[in-house]
Order: structure tokens, then sequence, then C-alpha cells
């Protein structure tokens, strides 16, 4: 049965038990990011919420472990997107080969095209049980230790990113960069539970995010605490730097 959320919504913090990992609030994540997922961290504790440190060491292997993951999801599912069945079909084609190729080099971005490249790799003979096989070990793990937390928490929360937002278009063209940026996102996406993200104000004008996750089937929660804090912080109601026209 499915809760109605929204009955959620407006109920407080108080008693909510929130689980901070350790590693989303390390070195590695921006100081000023830090300082301002700290400042929210505080107002829920102040508002009856009981904060306890928690650990999520296989943190630093969610980068390798998702990308391979997803690359080869990818890589399977986009295969159907031939320009017969599905989607794009080039045209000024000769022959069969040539419509397969040029649909899916014309109809497909280059990160698609990246992760099209990656997971065929990591799914191909010599490579499968290298990467793929190991990649669906670690996220076992990853899940593992989510479901520990969750024991003894309701919540856990942390920053969305390790860095402000950047300016639009401008770590584009470095994807190694724009995959270690999703390090505390996509932890979620490997655990199989939901998550969010609210605002937590301002880092030198840009936005930073405030992340919250629950158990698997425990949205409920996430929308208590989001709507806590936006209710009462507002910071939907800031302009960005360089939006204000």
């Amino acid at each position: 049965e499915v809760p109605d959320f929204t009955s959620f919504i407006g109920q407080g913090v108080k008693g909510l038990r929130i689980g901070v990992p350790k590693e989303y609030m390390s070195d590695a994540v921006d100081e000023k990011v830090r300082a301002a997922v700290q400042k929210q961290i505080d107002f829920l504790k102040a508002n009856g919420a009981i904060i306890n440190e928690v650990s999520l060491p296989l943190t630093k292997y969610v980068v390798p472990t998702y990308y391979i993951i997803a690359s080869s999801e990818a890589s399977s599912n986009l295969q159907r997107y031939d320009g017969i069945r599905y989607g794009y079909r080039a045209k000024n084609t000769k022959s069969l080969v040539d419509v397969y190729v040029k649909s899916r080099s014309e109809g497909f971005g280059p990160e698609v095209k990246r992760r099209i490249m990656l997971g065929s790799f990591a799914l191909s003979a010599g490579s499968y049980d290298k990467f793929f096989k190991q990649a669906a070990k670690v996220r076992t793990l990853i899940c593992n230790e989510f479901d520990k937390i969750f024991a003894d928490n309701d919540i856990i929360v942390g920053p969305t990113t390790t860095t402000p937002a950047f300016d639009i278009g401008s770590e584009i063209s470095d994807p190694i960069k724009m995959y270690n940026n999703d390090i505390l996102t996509i932890s979620a996406n490997l655990a199989g539970i939901p998550a969010a993200s609210v605002p937590a104000g301002l880092v030198d004008g840009m936005p930073v995010g405030f992340q919250i996750m629950a158990k698997r089937f425990d949205e409920e929660n996430i929308f208590r605490v989001a709507d806590f804090i936006e209710r009462n912080n507002k910071f939907y109601e800031k302009t960005p730097s360089g939006m204000e026209d």
C-alpha cells in the first residue's frame, strides 16, 4: 500500500534518527559546502532530530562501480535503437550496415556513445569477469552497508555534490571530473534506495544541495525532512549568481 506522502508534510523532525556519513563530510568535499550542509544538520538537531555519525567506507568505490554497471546497462538497452525499430533513422543510406552505423553515429550524443563503448567493453568476453562481475559484487556490499546504517537510523543526510554548482557549460569538457562529482549521489542508485536533494543555500553565489536518503519504501521520511528544511529556510527564494535577470 502506498501512503499519502503529503500527510508527512509539516510533521517536523523531532525524534527522527539521522545518520551523517563521515565520508560525506570529509576534506574531499569543498569546505564551504560542508559548512552550509553542517548548518542544516545543526538546524535539524536544534529542532529535536537525533544526529549520529555513521560510516560508508565503500564510498570510494562507488564511482567506478556505478559507471561500469550503468554503462553496461546503457550498452545493452540501447542496442534496440538501430535506425529500424526505434528512434532516429539516418537519411541517404545505401545499405543495411549504413542504416545502423549512420543512425547510431548521428542519433547518439558524445556522452551516450562514451557509455555504450565503456559498457560494451565491460560486457565483452574478455572483460566480463574482471569488470562487470566484480562491480556487481561491490554493489551488493554497498547495499549491505546502507542496510546496516538504516537498522539504527531513519534517514541519511549529507551534501548532494562535493562542490557548489558549476557555471553552465564550464565543466562539460572533462567527463572524468563530472563522473567524480557524482560520488555522493550515485550511492543511492547502487543501493536501490530513494533520495532527494533540496537547496542548502548559496556558496559564492552558487547553489549547494542537501541530500536526504531513506531506506527502501520509506519515502515519507524524505518528504518530512525536505519539507521541514524548505519551509523554514526558504532557500528557493534566493537567486544564484548570473540569474538575477
